[in-house]
């Protein structure tokens, strides 16, 4: 009954004065809706940008690139760009043992893409009909073009959900003619959404067309920018790594000493980057929730200090008509504790909507962290508990004589 009694006025307290319990509730909101959507949109966005490295580089893979230098971002050498050609690739497939398909690719773009008046800038890339293998991307709607096409340069594309949202209104692109820059391409099929890629890239926006195609109708050129290869169950990377390499500078006549004018990254190499991504996120958030709540708890205890001198007459006739000291202790660490509570639900209620729209529109999987949410309820409370020490401790101590006197 007395636990009850305090928590009645306690909200009673909180009634009498809104405004202070208002700005008391916003210093624990604003920390927890940080926390929470910092949490929620880091999370989504680190799981697609690994899913897709997963996607790109997972399993026994190899990517070759023209240039010296690194990937990923990466500095590059002053090596060019268009040393690596399709005879190189087949060469290496012919010779080096342990791979198993290859697929080259080209990126001819932005260009402009047109379909009846409307227009998008839209990455186009050049692969071949092995894309599918070997990149782990097929199409949800229509069909890949196969070898027939690409051995012919025929003019036919595979899309993005975006460029169909956003070019066709998301009417059925299959069977529809648009043009790449002067080229009329026939749209054969819609590719598997992919979303955002580790470059920052909209891997829904882009054009995908035989690499013939792109090489002799659209770039007039003879060398191509990568090549994918997947290794055989069991190969040895590192042999074939090396294999490549030194078929590679025997082909383009490196001498010894002279940079390699291509580059490879293995699962290895990716597993050792998304590790430092993975720990600069674990040192980052808790550091961020720190911080947020932090600011957060300061407010609480300075306006619940300032209550404390504006409830003197209050605090002193309640302990003059039999209130004990703890029980003012309690009372006011109970109200601090319900409105910091209070922030945190109306928190995680605004971050919950407001990361429903920022999936829907975004299109990154930023699904409220249920976690991360009690986490960031209890956080509050336990702020509220906190800040509230202090506040209580001086209330409790007041002199109901001194008080009353004013």
């Amino acid at each position: 009954m007395r636990t009850r009694r305090l928590i009645g006025h306690g909200l009673r307290g909180m009634g009498r004065h809104r405004l202070r319990t208002f700005f008391m509730m916003l210093g624990t909101f604003v920390g927890v809706l940080a926390l929470t959507l910092v949490v929620a949109i880091g999370q989504g966005t680190r799981d697609s940008v690994m899913g897709n490295i997963e996607r790109m580089f997972g399993g026994s893979s190899i990517l070759l690139s023209a240039g010296g230098g690194g990937m990923m971002g990466g500095p590059r050498g002053e090596g060019p760009t268009t040393t690596l050609v399709m005879e190189d690739l087949e060469q290496i497939q012919a010779t080096v043992s342990g791979i198993r398909v290859f697929d080259p690719m080209i990126i001819a773009g932005p260009w402009e893409v047109v379909y009846q008046g409307n227009s998008s800038s839209v990455r186009v890339l050049g692969h071949s009909d092995r894309h599918e293998e070997v990149w782990n991307r097929g199409v949800s709607r229509g069909a890949f073009f196969g070898e027939a096409e690409v051995r012919s340069s025929a003019r036919v594309a595979l899309v993005g959900e975006t460029l169909v949202r956003e070019l066709f209104q998301s009417a059925d692109p299959i069977g529809l003619q648009i043009r790449v820059g002067t080229i009329p391409f026939e749209v054969i099929g819609v590719l598997d959404s992919m979303g955002i890629d580790p470059h920052g890239w909209d891997r829904d926006n882009e054009v995908i067309i035989p690499i013939t195609t792109v090489m002799r109708r659209v770039m007039n050129v003879d060398y191509v920018q990568t090549a994918k290869f997947l290794a055989e169950d069991g190969a040895n990377l590192d042999a074939i790594v090396l294999a490549i390499e030194n078929l590679l500078r025997e082909r383009h006549a490196l001498a010894d000493g002279v940079p390699n004018d291509f580059s490879m990254i293995t699962p290895v190499q990716v597993e050792e980057m998304v590790g430092s991504m993975n720990r600069i996120f674990t040192l980052f958030l808790p550091l961020l929730a720190g911080v947020s709540l932090l600011i957060g708890g300061m407010v609480v205890a300075n306006l619940m200090l300032m209550g404390v001198n504006e409830r003197r007459s209050e605090i002193g006739l309640r302990k003059a008509v039999g209130a004990r000291s703890r029980d003012v202790w309690v009372q006011f660490l109970l109200e601090s504790a319900l409105v910091t509570a209070a922030g945190g639900l109306l928190a995680l209620t605004v971050a919950a909507v407001v990361l429903g729209v920022f999936s829907r529109f975004m299109e990154i999987p930023s699904i409220m962290p249920w976690q991360a949410a009690f986490m960031g309820l209890g956080a509050s409370v336990m702020v509220g508990l906190l800040a509230g020490v202090a506040p209580a401790r001086r209330a409790s101590g007041l002199d109901p004589v001194t008080t009353l006197r004013g």
